[in-house]
Order: structure tokens, then C-alpha cells, then sequence
């Protein structure tokens, strides 16, 4: 057998030494050469001695679980279906590979990490922007909503649009709604938050457009009001073109 010789400080366990004579010997962790393999270790533990040097008692502990697994491995096989007795050593230095290559790798960026230079952010003063708007709070519109919802609801029983788009669906976005709102209100007249909603059945298209009103009132170019207990819907106070983007 070729002589072997150790860097007893270079094992971190019984598992590092193993592994370190599985490489060596260029073979499979499912398919150990248990007798081979255990000689070699106990072999590491001797020179331990001679070296005067004390001997973990983890390293102990796997010389004699190698023993026990060589020994059964000498047993005759009575039952093909029994599991085999290097397996679940085999897993343990498995997982154990696993988490030294994952430990190298964190090790590697580490040391690349500590070459890198990170400017300090910069302090950007960006203008404010205030803007008022004192449309109703958001309870009072969507009880408002839900009143129209039902109202719409009702008549859509009865209307024969209901009964169109059967095998289909029609998809509503909030950017129409907001357009049809918009052209209520461009030229400065007051409208009753229900007319906002005049002429649609679908659900979909009655949610668009309650979608479409608070993303108006949010950006200030649509303010809903109350008195005498109905709503009524005019131009905000935003200045410029109302501008819709794409994200309506």
C-alpha cells in the first residue's frame, strides 16, 4: 500500500479527513471502498499517536462506525432489498461536501467584496410640491360607489345590453374611463357624481371608472364635493394639460 502522509491541522473533523481520502483515492461517495478507506484512517489516527498527538474523541467515534459498517459489509447479504450500510455515511459527507463548497464560495466574495468601493449617496433636494385638494374622503365616495353600483345593477337586469357579449368579455381600462370623465369636466362644468357613471351595466366598466375618479382626485385634476348630500364633480385645481400617460 503507498505510504500516505497528513497535515493533521489541515482536517477540521473526521468528515474533512474523509473526504480527503475519498479524493485520493478517486472514488465515489455512494461507492466507498469501506475496507480501503478505513485502513488508510485508522492509519491517520496512528500517526497521530506517534506524533504524540492527542487524538479527538470525533475521530474516534468515526473509526468505529467505519469498523461497524466494514464489518457488516463482510456479512453475507441475506435480504436484496436492505439498505446499503455506507449509505448514510455516504449522505453525511455529501452534505458536508455541499457546505464546504458553499463555504469557499461565500469565502471568495468576501475577499472580492473587500475590493470594492462604494461612493456615499448624494442628498438630492428635490422641489416640493404641494397640492390641495378637498374632495370628500374616500368612505363618503366609495358608499357613493356602492349606491351606484347597486342602482346600475338593477337596471342592467332589464337592459338588453345585458344580454350582449355572452361568449365574450369586454376588458374596461381605467385610461377610457378617465378620458370620458375628463371630457364631462374640461370645460369647467359641475356634474353629479352619479352621471359620471350614465349608461354603464358592467361591472368592469362601472369599477373603471370609480378606479378612474380617485386617480383623478389624487392628482388633483378631478375635486368632488357634497351638498345637500349629493356629489357633484368639477375640474381641480391643478394647473396645466391634463396629461394621462400611459400608465392610465
Amino acid at each position: 500500500m503507498e505510504e500516505l502522509s497528513f497535515k493533521v491541522a489541515a482536517f477540521e473533523g473526521p468528515l474533512d479527513l474523509l473526504l480527503h481520502l475519498i479524493s485520493k483515492n478517486k472514488v465515489n461517495i455512494y461507492d466507498i471502498p469501506i475496507a480501503e478507506i478505513t485502513d488508510q484512517y485508522l492509519e491517520y489516527i496512528d500517526a497521530m499517536r506517534e506524533l504524540d498527538m492527542e487524538v479527538g474523541g470525533e475521530f474516534l467515534v468515526m473509526a468505529s462506525q467505519l469498523m461497524l459498517i466494514k464489518s457488516r459489509m463482510l456479512l453475507p447479504v441475506e435480504d436484496e432489498d436492505a439498505e446499503d450500510p455506507r449509505l448514510e455515511l455516504a449522505d453525511r459527507l455529501e452534505e458536508y461536501r455541499r457546505y464546504k463548497e458553499i463555504s469557499g464560495e461565500m469565502e471568495r466574495l468576501s475577499h472580492w467584496a473587500d475590493r470594492l468601493v462604494f461612493k456615499e449617496p448624494e442628498r438630492l433636494d428635490f422641489p416640493k410640491i404641494k397640492v390641495e385638494n378637498k374632495s370628500v374622503d374616500v368612505d363618503r365616495l366609495y358608499s357613493a360607489f356602492m349606491t351606484v353600483l347597486e342602482r346600475n345593477r338593477e337596471k342592467a337586469e332589464l337592459a338588453p345590453k345585458s344580454f350582449r357579449g355572452v361568449i365574450g368579455r369586454t376588458n374596461y381600462s381605467v385610461r377610457e374611463a378617465s378620458v370620458k370623465i375628463i371630457a364631462l369636466i374640461s370645460e369647467g362644468e359641475t356634474v353629479e357624481f352619479d352621471d359620471l357613471f350614465e349608461g354603464m351595466y358592467a361591472r368592469g366598466q362601472l369599477v373603471a371608472a370609480f378606479l378612474a375618479v380617485l386617480e383623478l382626485i389624487k392628482e388633483n385634476y378631478l375635486t368632488v364635493e357634497e351638498s345637500g348630500g349629493r356629489l357633484y364633480c368639477m375640474r381641480g385645481n391643478r394647473e396645466g394639460e391634463i396629461d394621462l400617460g400611459e400608465e392610465y
